[in-house]
């Protein structure tokens, strides 16, 4: 059982992504996101609550899927409906629009932590507030993190441009958003499989 929870949890994919991060000082930091948004003005009590119930729901929806596809259908509509009504919520509609006005690139994310391209290297301990745009499903992501070590540019990106590869880890995730990562990520293999099953489907013909 641990196992499978650890597989799930290091489990990675690679995934195109707008990406926007600040540096952090130790008492930013320990403030906690939350409380760095209230004071940059950007906290709103209906949108954090509106985007951690779409990730509850979307945890249940992998689940249900499962078990019922019928049900399936309806919380998928359901979490649909939901999207609708954050995605008019002036605060997430300004942040989704800043970072898609950037420059997308080639990540490795996974439930812990992501590893995004830099074109500066980043000490390890560095403390950031990140956010993602993820380009397959435009789902919104923002946490703390830190910094874990430099490495490779993922591949995909313009190495000239961005020659560091950065990998952190997330910090103070809450558990829903975490469990919607994982089901975006495995969502996203699945679709990958697929598509190399028809594409080895038609080659046999």
């Amino acid at each position: 059982m641990n196992d499978g929870h650890e597989n799930r949890r290091s489990f990675r994919v690679s995934e195109s992504a707008y990406i926007k991060y600040e540096i952090l000082d130790e008492k930013e930091f320990a403030e906690g996101l939350e409380h760095r948004k209230t004071r940059l003005g950007e906290s709103d009590s209906a949108q954090a609550l509106l985007v951690d119930i779409d990730a509850r729901l979307s945890e249940a929806m992998f689940a249900l899927n499962g078990e019922s596809n019928q049900y399936g259908k309806c919380l998928t509509l359901l979490n649909d409906k939901l999207n609708v009504v954050i995605e008019q919520l002036p605060a997430l509609r300004q942040s989704k629009a800043a970072l898609a006005s950037s420059v997308p690139q080639t990540c490795d994310v996974g439930a812990d932590g992501i590893v995004f391209a830099s074109a500066e290297p980043l000490e390890p301990g560095t403390k950031l507030s990140i956010q993602l745009l993820l380009a397959s499903d435009n789902r919104y992501i923002e946490s703390f993190c830190r910094v874990v070590r430099n490495t490779g540019t993922p591949a995909g990106n313009d190495e000239k441009k961005f020659p560091f590869g950065i990998a952190v880890e997330f910090q103070g995730m809450k558990q829903s958003q975490r469990e919607m990562l994982i089901q975006h990520m495995f969502n996203r293999e699945s679709e990958t499989l697929r598509m190399r099953r028809l594409q080895t489907e038609l080659d046999d013909e």
